[in-house]
């Protein structure tokens, strides 16, 4: 069963590959492309990477439920390979998007979205840069906006058996002589407790 942590930001990435747009951007979960030596990713750019931030806090809302605020993290990324005026002049062909466009793009396809999941809508947040200049001779640039939302986790109750489980089994022994009168107590009882 996949966590509540991985359905959501699945669903951010298949949120982001819904969305109908003019160039092909590369759109998947972050795995440590940046951490690529060679920078094969440039390759890929535009891209879009989706990775989870943190948990902000955990509420107690039941004797076994739990609501965590937590934040997931879009990382746009694009090079630069014309002119800043011809960027700047709105032009939303793969190879004259600037970064800027790019995350809006993004924001505009994920704000208020519950992505189908019982969660809280997602609502923006801080927008910060990862990496900007030069990188391997091409003129890069990486921003990363903070999406949060809430969630409900329900744990099992430790100390409740599961159904069909056998935990206890009474014994009795009758070692009086079978004429025993009918209804007399048992001899001895005993009490076996499996461990769960």
């Amino acid at each position: 069963m996949s966590s509540p942590v991985r359905l959501i930001e699945q669903a951010i990435v298949q949120q982001l590959r819904a969305v109908p747009r003019a160039y092909k951007p590369l759109i998947e979960s972050y795995a440590a492309q940046l951490d690529d030596e060679m920078f094969g990713w440039i390759r890929t750019l535009p891209a879009i990477w989706v990775t989870f931030g943190d948990v902000k806090s955990v509420q107690r809302k039941g004797a076994h439920t739990y609501v965590y605020s937590g934040t997931f993290e879009v990382l746009s990324a694009q090079r630069a390979l014309v002119e800043n005026a011809g960027r700047l002049a709105g032009d939303a062909r793969g190879d004259s998007l600037g970064v800027y466009e790019l995350l809006e793009h993004n924001k505009l396809a994920l704000v208020n979205q519950k992505l189908g999941l019982p969660i809280d809508p997602l609502t923006p947040g801080t927008i910060r840069p990862v990496m900007k200049g030069m990188v391997s001779s091409q003129a890069v640039a990486i921003y990363a906006q903070e999406f949060s939302t809430r969630w409900m986790e329900a744990y099992p109750d430790p100390d409740a058996v599961p159904a069909g489980e056998l935990v206890t089994v009474g014994l009795e022994y009758f070692l009086k002589p079978q004429h025993s009168p009918p209804g007399d107590p048992p001899d001895k009882t005993d009490m076996l407790t499996t461990s769960t």
